[in-house]
């Protein structure tokens, strides 16, 4: 919280506040938590995602369910339902369906409570939301039976158990691989380890060698020792430079906003009962980790490699900014994608900067394309969004983030002015400001080109 209000970032203000009403949600302490939720209503007010209201909505909801404040409960559900038809935002709809379901339960208004549940089971399903469809097909069992009709009871409560065992079995088969995962990770260090040891070895008795020459040559030995370290230096300083650079592209790969926003996506499905969701966003977010970790370490990986770290980056974004955009991903098909090689982490900073600095700050319908053609001995690619254009997002970046400052465009020309010193061939990157009819900017263009082998 002290960090968000420093910052004034009304963003992460208001996801401060519901994590804190949440908390005394969970230790029942209710009037608390009413003044948080409504304290994070009023800082989300100037937010663009609206889907963070209908949340709020919906949880002040869930909370006077649990008070028995069956009114007010209604009034706030409804108001999440309203807003989240508006924005077409169906996980909200499910949610306070349900939530007008429970509420018109209480009160022994079944048709309205069977109306409201039946809805809500339908975008469940819709969307695949296992949780929610968990307490869809609970509360219709509970309906119909106090309604009396125990064959629907029946057949509603049956769902839920079935529902109820695949989660479990979901939940077992985490376990196992996280299990695995860590297996795989001190495997990993065990081997950096010994290579760690190798290397220390060889420099001894490269040292000891150099001293008995030394000791043997005498003013010869002292020449060429003279000339032996110059050229050291010049390549420890060629090193030195190489790793500085890779760990700035690091940094700027996965860059502590970027794992701030994740970890909080994860929360936020966790809360919402979206522990699935949860566990596939944690499961690709690892392997994105482990990727950009096995990279660092090489000088090239295979064109398939790069291209399907780029697909799960991208999937990572979209559920992170709620599916309101798409991408696509078009190899021509005479690149053998499996069997020709690029320098690795060349891509991900550029569609990182359409992500972030161009269609994130869409209302919806965003687009990135990402295309891969073969020009004789080069292979061009070409990253296209539809976003708002680099001038517009400059402004919003000086406007919101007045201290931030983008690595990513400095630190790939940096690259590739290092990876040309070490070709023959030209390695160029051009970025195009897009428009449409009226002039008005429509999206940047960003074109790479560079050499890459095949086997």
């Amino acid at each position: 919280m002290f960090y968000a209000r420093e910052n004034q970032d009304d963003y992460y203000i208001t996801k401060a506040l519901i994590n804190i009403g949440d908390v005394h949600v969970k230790q029942s302490h209710f009037e608390k938590a009413d003044e948080y939720y409504k304290e994070a209503l009023e800082a989300g007010k100037n937010l663009e995602d609206l889907t963070v209201i209908a949340n709020i909505l919906s949880k002040i909801g869930k909370m006077n369910i649990k008070t028995g404040q069956q009114p007010v409960a209604v009034e706030y559900a409804q108001k999440a339902l309203e807003l989240s038809e508006e924005i077409d935002y169906p996980y909200g709809i499910s949610i306070a369906c349900q939530q007008l379901g429970t509420a018109f339960l209480s009160m022994k208004d079944y048709p309205n409570a069977e109306r409201y549940l039946l809805r809500a089971i339908s975008v469940s399903r819709k969307i695949n939301a296992v949780e929610n469809q968990l307490d869809n097909y609970q509360s219709l069992s509970e309906l119909y039976r106090k309604s009396g009709k125990p064959e629907k009871a029946l057949d509603n409560y049956m769902r839920y158990v079935t529902i109820k065992d695949s989660i479990f079995n979901a939940g077992s088969h985490k376990k196992y691989n996280a299990v695995k995962a860590k297996y795989e990770v001190e495997k990993k260090q065990q081997e950096l380890d010994k290579l760690k040891l190798e290397n220390e070895i060889q420099q001894l008795q490269m040292r000891h060698s150099r001293f008995m020459l030394m000791g043997a040559a005498g003013l010869i030995v002292l020449t060429i020792l003279v000339v032996i370290l110059i050229f050291r230096q010049h390549k420890v300083r060629s090193l030195q430079r190489t790793i500085r650079l890779e760990q700035r592209l690091l940094r700027s790969q996965l860059n502590p906003h970027f794992i701030f926003n994740a970890l909080t996506a994860i929360q936020r499905f966790i809360f919402e009962k979206s522990t699935l969701l949860a566990s596939d966003y944690l499961g690709k977010f690892s392997r994105l980790i482990r990727f950009i970790l096995n990279s660092s370490t090489v000088d090239s990986i295979s064109l398939k490699e790069e291209l399907d770290f780029l697909d799960n980056y991208l999937a990572l974004q979209a559920v992170r900014f709620d599916n309101k955009f798409s991408y696509e991903i078009h190899v021509e098909e005479s690149i053998r994608t499996d069997n020709c090689y690029i320098p690795p982490l060349l891509l991900q900073p550029i569609v990182e900067n359409a992500v972030e600095h161009g269609i994130g700050h869409l209302e919806k319908d965003g687009l990135i394309r990402i295309e891969l053609s073969q020009e004789q001995k080069h292979l061009k690619v070409v990253i296209t969004d539809n976003g708002v254009g680099r001038v517009k997002a400059g402004q919003i970046r000086a406007r919101k983030r007045k201290n931030h400052k983008s690595l990513s465009t400095s630190i790939t020309k940096e690259r590739l002015l290092y990876l040309n010193k070490g070709t023959d061939e030209d390695i160029f990157i051009e970025t195009i400001d897009l428009t449409d009819k009226q002039g008005n900017p429509a999206g940047t263009k960003v074109v790479l080109q560079l050499p890459f082998t095949c086997d």
